[in-house]
């Protein structure tokens, strides 16, 4: 299937099943939002898993706008920002460009990493995004430059870890038991000869008539 993204106009070819994700970035705040890549996630559901979760990406050199960048990067205040659409699309659905989810970091970072960083995206199972982050080698800025001419991104995707559901079956049934006991032990707290008198007066007579009888 091929989707269409209104910001660029470009088409993505996408398999059934795939969801694609539009990351946009701005230079500085001035700066106008560019579609810098693309990225295509398999089915969310497989994505949950741990072997499924480095989606395909797809960069558009043309966007990138490296050197202006490192222009940027030579002041340290310079930010740079990244988002990309709230959810995810898939087949036959347009994307979203009314509701983004941004992060924002010192252009000199991206700079001085030889323009190498890690993206993770945050995703709930239901295709939304829930949140992002962005690594960087270098945390403080000295002023260096780069040589490098594009962009280096690792991508990544995270789901939320579903735990263990708890057996409630298996604990009502236990609870159930357990009252059945305490109603059957608190039904009848008589002593042994309140409770079988009827039983051990008989042999009690026949034992005084024989000995009644000698």
């Amino acid at each position: 299937a091929v989707v269409s993204t209104q910001s660029t106009g470009e088409a993505v070819q996408c398999q059934h099943g795939e969801f694609l994700l539009g990351v946009e970035h701005r230079l500085g705040s001035q700066g106008e939002w560019t579609r810098r890549s693309n990225v295509i996630l398999a089915s969310i559901k497989q994505s949950s898993l741990p072997s499924h979760n480095t989606p395909q990406y797809i960069p558009i050199a043309a966007n990138e706008h490296v050197e202006e960048l490192k222009e940027l990067g030579r002041s340290n205040e310079t930010l740079y920002y990244i988002r990309v659409p709230h959810k995810a699309v898939e087949e036959g659905e347009e994307q979203d460009t009314s509701s983004y989810v941004s992060l924002v970091v010192r252009a000199c970072s991206i700079v001085e990493s030889d323009l190498s960083h890690s993206i993770n995206i945050h995703m709930d199972s239901t295709g939304y995004v829930t949140g992002l982050s962005l690594y960087t080698p270098v945390e403080e800025c000295s002023g260096r430059t780069t040589s490098a001419s594009s962009f280096s991104t690792h991508y990544t995707v995270s789901f939320p870890i579903v735990g263990a559901s708890p057996d409630v079956h298996s604990f009502i049934a236990m609870k159930e038991k357990e009252e059945k006991k305490k109603a059957a032990e608190s039904q009848d707290k008589r002593s042994f000869l309140a409770k079988y008198w009827m039983y051990i007066l008989p042999v009690f007579l026949v034992l005084m008539m024989s000995m009644g009888g000698q």
